[in-house]
């Protein structure tokens, strides 16, 4: 494209891009807060084995940054390999950073940048929403012909808006489970002084976090070996981006705590005019007053309070037992497969079946690893 230049780096040649990065971030039409570099890096740095690159388009005229997400080579399924925008299970969203005023031929450059790295002619962009311009540019694409697209159905997880739809979804929880977590606080009460509260400032934020790594660590997700604390570079990674999002006032932790001691926690991130549900932990042995239930409530009734925020996305999975009765909004997203060059449509299909068959076997292994386990109230 004319005025445009494709630019792909590694998290180690970061530092030259940064500024242009995050100033891309913090424009963007579409919020991601996982695709900012205070997240990113840390992840790719203690998290990622596999190889991946940040793929970027870059405005010739002042060299700001218009397009950008970080893309591995990767099977789509058990056997198609494909260009795959990195988005995973501790940042489930998959939205490309667009600038305002880009089109969709922005992000076909970008697009076009991928393949170009990958060396292949399939992208997939798995967690993407369907309800913003992003998504909108995606069908533009493919409406041009130069790519052929692909829609995986739509899946909807909870989450609320804020403002009086807010507070319409806040009433709709039903009259017998809105007394039961009334009765269940009043008798968490009686086990010692109960208070709920908030915390934004950076050191209250990276305080409370190690009592969250603790209180984590103590559950099921601690016996499983999955708790952040479990593993020195995930611990890493959570320390270091909690605290640079904190720093710019990214980061809420909403707390329940018993005589001063945290029992139940939820990590809420915001960027722009939303916020999601990173993580949320709880004290198991008083699971019988649904602690976790509790915080996510009171979550939400600080969501409603905060004027410039529009929604809050909970990323968990679709019909969670927990969430889904309490955040009653819906959040819809799906995986966008495309492809270009000679036979784009027999290998979008194939891709398509490739992906359909591993999806399909990864639910009945969920499936089968819930009923061995006892019910949990926290989200996925």
């Amino acid at each position: 494209m004319s005025g445009m230049t494709a630019v792909t780096f590694s998290a180690e040649q970061a530092g030259e891009h940064r500024a242009n990065w995050q100033a891309l971030a913090d424009a963007a039409v579409e919020p991601n807060p996982f695709f900012r570099p205070d997240f990113l890096l840390p992840y790719l740095q203690h998290m990622e084995r596999h190889k991946v690159a940040i793929c970027a388009v870059r405005n010739d005229r002042d060299g700001a940054f218009v397009a950008l997400a970080p893309v591995a080579r990767r099977r789509l399924g058990l056997l198609v390999p494909g260009a795959t925008v990195h988005a995973g299970d501790y940042g489930p969203l998959g939205t490309p950073l667009i600038a305002p005023g880009a089109d969709a031929n922005t992000l076909a450059l970008l697009l076009d940048t991928a393949v170009a790295h990958a060396g292949t002619g399939l992208v997939a962009l798995p967690y993407q929403r369907t309800d913003g311009p992003v998504y909108d540019m995606l069908l533009d694409i493919g409406a041009t012909g130069s790519w052929r697209v692909a829609r995986k159905a739509i899946s909807l997880r909870a989450g609320h808006a804020t403002g009086q739809t807010g507070h319409e979804q806040y009433g709709l929880l039903g009259t017998r489970r809105r007394k039961e977590i009334g009765r269940q606080l009043r008798r968490l009460s009686e086990t010692g002084t109960t208070a709920f509260d908030s915390l934004n400032a950076a050191s209250d934020v990276c305080a409370a976090f190690e009592d969250f790594l603790k209180l984590e660590a103590g559950g099921w997700k601690g016996r499983r070996g999955t708790a952040l604390a479990c593993d020195p570079g995930r611990q890493a990674f959570a320390r270091a981006f909690i605290r640079d999002m904190a720093e710019t006032g990214r980061v809420r932790i909403d707390r329940l705590t018993v005589d001063d001691i945290p029992v139940a926690m939820m990590i809420m991130l915001r960027d722009g005019h939303r916020a999601w549900s990173w993580k949320v932990a709880y004290d198991e042995k008083l699971s019988r007053f649904s602690p976790g239930a509790q915080v996510t409530r009171y979550a939400m009734r600080q969501d409603l309070e905060e004027p410039e925020l529009a929604e809050a996305d909970s990323l968990a999975v679709p019909d969670h037992p927990m969430i889904t009765p309490l955040w009653r909004g819906q959040v819809p997203y799906t995986t966008v497969l495309l492809a270009r060059g000679a036979f784009a449509g027999a290998r979008l299909s194939l891709a398509e079946a490739d992906h359909a068959m591993t999806r399909g076997l990864r639910t009945l292994a969920k499936s089968a690893l819930r009923r061995a386990r006892p019910n949990r109230e926290e989200p996925a």
